[in-house]
């Protein structure tokens, strides 16, 4: 069951959140942690991409990407191509952010997947990309196809 409540009113509140959740991260990491850095001999600098490229990416152009879909006044094939390269484009920092994570690890000796909160986040990141490589096959299917696929 679907409101029937125009999205564009919730889009300012949610990108204010946004970017209230991006500017604390970056306070966070830049002024209280040292800042940021793929190469640095304070290996604590490459551990901070982790949260701010999980945010950015995962939550906040994730999230752009579900709100585009529903506020934009445009076609449907602009929006869908829109929901995907916004999609696309987070699981890249996904993966850049975890791929961090692992960098900082491997240079301090510490041992990776350790702890639930590492193995939730790569199956987060394994789910996500199944989903948006199952969702990309399924765009050039028109619904007549889609229906099949579902349980019988």
């Amino acid at each position: 069951m679907a409101l029937r409540v125009p999205a564009i009113p919730f889009t300012f509140v949610v990108h204010l959140l946004g970017v209230a959740g991006i500017v604390m991260v970056l306070v966070w990491n830049i002024y209280y942690r040292g800042g940021l850095a793929w190469e640095a001999s304070n290996k604590a600098l490459i551990f901070n991409l982790h949260p701010v490229l999980m945010l950015i990416g995962l939550i906040i152009i994730g999230g752009e990407a579900i709100i585009s879909y529903k506020s934009l006044p445009l076609k449907k094939e602009i929006k869908k191509l829109i929901h995907l390269v916004l999609h696309k484009i987070a699981l890249v920092l996904g993966i850049v952010g975890i791929s961090a994570a692992f960098k900082n690890h491997n240079e301090l000796g510490i041992d990776n997947m350790y702890s639930l909160h590492s193995w939730l986040g790569i199956g987060v990141i394994a789910l996500y990309g199944i989903q948006l490589n199952f969702g990309s096959c399924l765009q050039g299917l028109g619904p007549s196809h889609v229906g099949h696929l579902g349980p019988r």
